[in-house]
C-alpha cells in the first residue's frame, strides 16, 4: 500500500483508542478539563454507567464563543505553548486530544459561557454553533459512546464493572481536590454529594475518607507530613502497622495532584513497612507527593496514569524516610477541625536535601553478649534486680504510661497491665522485647560502614551482558555495602567479598537478585531487605522467651521501653504485641454495664 495521510476522522479515532477506552475514560478527561479551568463545583451525571450517556457540568472559566469550535480540533489546547512547557506542566490535560477524541467516537455537545460573556454558546454533534442557556461554566454531554466504532463496544464490560471504574475516577478527583464540590448522579439518583471543605488540605480531606475509601481506612488513617528545602513535600494518611489489608488496592498515590501508579512509590512504601507487617499483608495509604514540575515527566502515557521521575533514588528515599519517621513518631490525634491537628507538613530536614534511608549495618558494634549468644538478662532492661515473686511498688502518676502498670503474668508468656483509666492491656513479652532489641540493633548499626568478609575462593557468576554492565556501573556503590565484584567477561563477574552480616550466604542468588533489580533501584535499596533480615533474626534469638518468669519490675521496665518506641506495637514479623480490653468491655462481659 502506498504511504498516504490518514483522514482526520480516522486519525481522531486512533487517538481516541489510546485515550478513550470506556465511559470512565471520558469522565476522567472531562473532569481534568474542569479542574484545570478552575472549577469549584463539578456535577457528573450518567445513564447506564455512562454507556448510554453522560454529562459533566462545571462552574469553571468557560470557553469563549470564538474558541468553541477550535476546542474540538486535534492538538488544540490552551495549556502549553512551547516545548519547554511540556517539562513544567502544572495542569492535568495538555495533549489537546480529549474533546476531539471523544467527539470522534460519540455524539458530543459542548456548551460553555465565560463570566464576561452575556450568553452561552453551544456546538452540536453536527458541528453547528448556536446560542444556549447556561450559567458561567461548561457543560459537556456525551451520548451513544462508540457508536462510530462499534467493534470497541464489544470490549466494554458489564454496567457494574463500568460503574466501578467510573467511581474510581471520581474518587481520585475528589481526593485531590477537597476544596471543590463534587456531585455524582447515576440514572437520576444522586449517589454522592461531596461539599467543598474549608481549612488546610488534610483537614479538608478528612471528611471524605469514609465516603470515598471506606470506614476501615478512615478509622485507622493517621496523618503524615514531610518537606525539604528543595520544594518537595509529602502529605496524606497512612495506616498504623496494626491495621493492614490483604492487597495493595488500598494504596493511593498522587504526584502533583495527578493519580498515578508507580513502582518506585509502591516499593518505597512497602519497604518502609517491611519489618512491621505480617507476611502477605499490605499497608493502607493515601499519599500526595508534590515536587518541582521539572523533576517529573508526565508525558509518558496517553492516559497520563504513569510518570517518570528524573531521580528515582531520591524520590524513593524521600517517601521511604518520611513514612519511616511517621511510623516511629509518637501517635497524634487527628480528627479534622476542633484543633486536633496543627501542622500538616512537619519538616523532616531543615535546609538540607532529604537523605536516602540508611541501610548500614556494622556488625562490629553489636553488643558483646549478642555476638556470644548469651541469654538475655534483667540488666538489658536497666532495672534493679528483683525476685520474680516479690511484689514491686506500683508505678504512680506520670510513671504509668499508656500501656499501664504490670499486675502479673499469664503462662509466664503474657504480661497483664492495668492502665490509669482501668483498661486491661495484655502484652506478648517475647514479641515485644524482640522488637525492642531489633530497634536497638538497627540504631547501633547505623553509624558505620558495613564490614565485608573476603571469600576464600572468588565465585564466578554468569549473567546477561546487560546485567554485567549494570553491576559494573554500580560497583563502587556495591563495594560500600560490602559486596565486592570484578568483571570477568562480557557475560560474567567474580564475587571477591560479601557483606559479613550475610554470613555464609550463597553469592549466586544474591548477585542475580541485585542484577535484576538494579535497573529500577539503587544498590542500597536492593540489599536492604537481605541485611535487615539478619538483624531481625538476631533480635528473635536474643530476646526474652515465652514461658520465662519475670518480676513486676522487669515487666514495668519492658512496658516503659515499649512506650518509648511506637514500633514495638508490632513484632519484627508484623504480628501485634499488645491487646487492650476497655473497662466498658470488661463490665459488659460480667453484665455490669
Amino acid at each position: 500500500m502506498p504511504i498516504r495521510r490518514l483522514p482526520d476522522t480516522l486519525a481522531n479515532q486512533i487517538a481516541a483508542g489510546e485515550v478513550i477506552e470506556r465511559p470512565a475514560s471520558v469522565v476522567k478527561e472531562l473532569l481534568e478539563n474542569s479542574l484545570d479551568a478552575g472549577a469549584t463545583s463539578v456535577r457528573i451525571s450518567t445513564e447506564n454507567a455512562g454507556l448510554t450517556g453522560l454529562e459533566v457540568l462545571d462552574n469553571g472559566k468557560g470557553i469563549p464563543q470564538a474558541e468553541l469550535k477550535l476546542a474540538l480540533e486535534r492538538h488544540a489546547t490552551s495549556k502549553i505553548e512551547t516545548t519547554e512547557d511540556l517539562f513544567r506542566l502544572n495542569t492535568f490535560g495538555f495533549r489537546g486530544e480529549a474533546l476531539p477524541s471523544i467527539a470522534s467516537v460519540a455524539r458530543l455537545t459542548l456548551t460553555s459561557r465565560p463570566e464576561t460573556q452575556p450568553e452561552a454558546w453551544q456546538v452540536t454533534p453536527e458541528g453547528h454553533l448556536k446560542p444556549a442557556a447556561l450559567p458561567p461554566g461548561t457543560r459537556v454531554q456525551v451520548a451513544d459512546l462508540f457508536y462510530a466504532t462499534p467493534a470497541r463496544r464489544k470490549f466494554l464490560k458489564s454496567a457494574r464493572a463500568e460503574r466501578s471504574a467510573l467511581h474510581a475516577v471520581v474518587t481520585n478527583a475528589a481526593l485531590a481536590y477537597p476544596h471543590a464540590t463534587f456531585t455524582l448522579v447515576e440514572d437520576g439518583v444522586e449517589t454522592w454529594h461531596l461539599p467543598a471543605a474549608q481549612g488546610d488540605f488534610l483537614n479538608a480531606l478528612t471528611p471524605r475518607l469514609a465516603t470515598l475509601l471506606g470506614g476501615e481506612f478512615a478509622a485507622h488513617a493517621q496523618p503524615i507530613g514531610a518537606a525539604n528545602a528543595e520544594g518537595w513535600s509529602l502529605g496524606g494518611f497512612i495506616s498504623p502497622p496494626t491495621a493492614h489489608a490483604a492487597t495493595a488496592r488500598e494504596q493511593y498515590f498522587f504526584v502533583n495532584g495527578r493519580p498515578v501508579k508507580d513502582r518506585t512509590l509502591q516499593t518505597a512504601l512497602k519497604q518502609a513497612y517491611a519489618d512491621r507487617l505480617p507476611a502477605g499483608r499490605h499497608p493502607m495509604a493515601l499519599l500526595f507527593l508534590n515536587i518541582p514540575a521539572e523533576e517529573v515527566d508526565v508525558n509518558v502515557h496517553p492516559a497520563k496514569s504513569e510518570v517518570r521521575f528524573r531521580n528515582r533514588d531520591h524520590t524513593f528515599g524521600f517517601l521511604y524516610a518520611a513514612v519511616r519517621q511517621a511510623l516511629g513518631a509518637p501517635k497524634q490525634s487527628f480528627a479534622g477541625g476542633q484543633g486536633a491537628h496543627t501542622a500538616p507538613f512537619a519538616h523532616l530536614s531543615s535546609g538540607q536535601p532529604m537523605p536516602l534511608p540508611n541501610y548500614q549495618l556494622p556488625m562490629a558494634t553489636l553488643p558483646q553478649q549478642l555476638r556470644r549468644g548469651d541469654e538475655p538478662s534483667a540488666t538489658r532492661f536497666e532495672i534493679p534486680a528483683a525476685n520474680g515473686h516479690i511484689k514491686a511498688p506500683m508505678p504512680e502518676g506520670d510513671a504509668i504510661g499508656f500501656l499501664g502498670a504490670a499486675i502479673g503474668q499469664v503462662a509466664n508468656t503474657f504480661i497483664l497491665a492495668e492502665t490509669a483509666d482501668g483498661n486491661l492491656t495484655i502484652i506478648d513479652q517475647h514479641a515485644a522485647h524482640e522488637r525492642i532489641v531489633y530497634e536497638q540493633l538497627k540504631t547501633a548499626q547505623a553509624a558505620g560502614a558495613i564490614p565485608r568478609q573476603p571469600l576464600l575462593l572468588p565465585t564466578l557468576v554468569t549473567l546477561k551482558p546487560t546485567e554485567v554492565d549494570t553491576l559494573l556501573a554500580n560497583a563502587a556503590d556495591l563495594d560500600k555495602l560490602g559486596l565486592e565484584l570484578e568483571g570477568y567477561s562480557p557475560t560474567a563477574v567474580t564475587v571477591t567479598a560479601m557483606p559479613a552480616a550475610l554470613g555464609n550466604a550463597n553469592p549466586l542468588p544474591l548477585v542475580n537478585d541485585v542484577a535484576r533489580q538494579l535497573s529500577d533501584f539503587s544498590p542500597r535499596t536492593v540489599l536492604h531487605e537481605k541485611l535487615d533480615h539478619l538483624l531481625s533474626t538476631f533480635a528473635c534469638h536474643h530476646s526474652i522467651r515465652a514461658a520465662r518468669r519475670l518480676s513486676l519490675a522487669e515487666m514495668n521496665a519492658l512496658l516503659r521501653q515499649m512506650e518509648a518506641n511506637p514500633a514495638t506495637l508490632t513484632c519484627n514479623h508484623g504480628r501485634p504485641t499488645t491487646a487492650t480490653f476497655a473497662k466498658s468491655q470488661l463490665e459488659k462481659m460480667f453484665d455490669r454495664s
